[in-house]
């Protein structure tokens, strides 16, 4: 029996160097003389022979980290500072990582020099001092991402390639009468925050391609989704409703396995805040991520030019024209559960918000050079001016009074936070329960107005006649486009073939007995 070969870690990494150029693996495992299941067990353990604490490349043997989860602790916490402009120094982050070992229960833990050499050699901290940035908007940042970064993306990707998603807060339940109850409390903690819900919209640079919403909602399972197998939308929750490093790059992979099935190579543009992972391109096949500069994205960030703002719009004068149907029918005032937001969410996202819109906004963050690719604005207008108009009648029939702002109802939400921002507790609280996401999250959550009620599935027949019912509102419409009947003739077919499909039972012998 011939004797196990044992590799060094240098070796190891130049089999892993040959794997990315894309040498077979056969011919590799041939050349280093190791079997294939070594090969793929190098392969596996990629992350932990590159970055590896030893010193001494030619050691053959991975050290693991006794303090692990210090480790991870004091990193997170060096993020948050950092996202705060803090500055930290050497013997700070050597007192903070002896408070969270302390807390974790490693009291041999000594914090000594050489430890913080190794962490601040393995996480790529250079310096024993960070010094603070700036918050305002550097000028001088935005033309050099522009002339460099973004200059190379046009380059490299045809416009239709070149995405660009962003987080957005929403007051999801707020109707015009409730906006100064919204507007005067705090929006964690309070009464209100079960009713706020973050939400992350992405589109194409030629505006011809808008993602799917992902909404972040803050319960597991609420009860207005009970029954519920499909949503217009991805639905991800946490505690606190927010952005997560780990959601987004959930999310980001099923973009990547969307774009590896179409073909297609994209860039994904981000900006720079701690809850977008940023090592994540090395999980990715047809994605490549680009980060904006810190403290640019309202210059920058496509979403942030008009797209986000315009949705809101739209699905604000969505909620006002509830108000005044549920007035027109002598009905009391309508009640938004997070389903019926959803929906709601889906129509103004991928029906209202025009293609110009997002054309409009890559070009005034820079996407376009030049100035005629940018289209007259009359059109996106048009909304606000609706709004306007509902706006006055509500006031006529006294169900808002002069004190509720229309710019106050259209931007209740515009400071709420997106994305998390841990604290020392909630630091230690994830390292204590790996899977963050699903602790404290209630199941069965009910909205602050009990309005989120089960819902019964409409029966077969009850489907058909809705059907029926909107074939003939549209027949008594003058000049309905074709592909209008042909959408509701696709979504009609596809409802028998689903039921019929689940309503088919395999015939048993005893069936066949009984039948004789």
């Amino acid at each position: 029996m011939s004797k196990r070969k044992c590799l060094t870690i240098k070796e190891k990494n130049l089999i892993l160097q040959e794997v990315d150029r894309g040498v077979k693996k056969k011919d590799i495992a041939s050349k280093f003389g190791i079997p294939s299941s070594s090969l793929s067990t190098i392969i596996r353990n990629r992350d932990k022979i590159e970055n590896n604490d030893l010193p001494n490349p030619c050691s053959k043997r991975l050290k693991t980290c006794v303090y692990e989860d210090v480790n991870e602790a004091v990193l997170k916490w060096i993020h948050a500072m950092r996202d705060k402009n803090v500055p930290i120094s050497g013997p700070l982050i050597t007192e903070k990582a002896m408070q969270f070992a302390k807390a974790l229960g490693h009291d041999e833990f000594r914090g000594s020099s050489g430890w913080l050499d190794k962490f601040k050699r393995k996480q790529g901290i250079v310096g024993k001092v960070m010094s603070g940035e700036s918050n305002d908007v550097s000028d001088k940042d935005c033309e050099s991402w522009i002339a460099e970064t973004l200059n190379k993306i046009l380059k490299d990707y045809k416009p239709e390639n070149i995405f660009n998603a962003d987080e957005t807060a929403l007051f999801f339940q707020c109707l015009p009468q409730k906006t100064l109850t919204f507007k005067n409390e705090k929006c964690f903690g309070g009464k209100h925050s079960k009713a706020r819900i973050t939400i992350m919209l992405g589109a194409n640079m030629t505006g011809n391609q808008k993602l799917k919403p992902l909404i972040i909602g803050k319960s597991k399972t609420p009860r207005c989704f009970k029954g519920t197998k499909s949503l217009e939308v991805d639905y991800e929750f946490n505690k606190k409703s927010w952005m997560t490093a780990d959601i987004c790059e959930k999310w980001i992979q099923k973009l990547d396995k969307l774009m590896i099935a179409e073909h297609r190579k994209i860039a994904l543009i981000f900006d720079n805040c701690p809850a977008h992972p940023k090592d994540i391109n090395k999980k990715l096949k047809n994605i490549t991520v680009f980060y904006l500069p810190p403290n640019t994205t309202s210059k920058l960030q496509p979403m942030d030019q008009g797209v986000i703002q315009n949705f809101k719009l739209h699905y604000r004068k969505r909620m006002v024209r509830k108000v005044i149907a549920a007035l027109e029918n002598k009905q009391s005032m309508p009640k938004i559960n997070l389903r019926e937001s959803i929906t709601e969410i889906s129509k103004a996202w991928n029906s209202d918000v025009t293609d110009r819109t997002i054309r409009n906004s890559f070009a005034k963050a820079g996407f376009f050079v030049n100035a005629e690719n940018l289209e007259s604005e009359d059109e996106d207008d048009i909304p606000l001016e609706e709004l306007k108009k509902m706006w006055v009648q509500l006031r006529e029939n006294h169900e808002i009074n002069d004190d509720v702002r229309i710019n106050d109802f259209l931007s209740i939400d515009s400071e709420a936070e997106t994305t998390e921002t841990l604290t020392e507790s909630d630091i230690l609280d994830f390292i204590k329960n790996k899977n963050n996401t699903a602790i404290n999250c209630e199941e069965d959550e009910e909205d602050e107005d009990g309005n989120d009620e089960e819902i019964s599935k409409p029966s077969y027949d009850e489907m058909l006649k809705s059907f029926e019912t909107i074939r003939r509102g549209l027949q008594f419409q003058e000049n309905t486009p074709e592909e209008i009947f042909g959408a509701l003739q696709k979504c009609e077919t596809y409802y028998e073939k689903k039921h019929f499909y689940t309503q088919k039972t395999q015939t048993k012998l005893t069936d066949f007995i009984n039948s004789n």
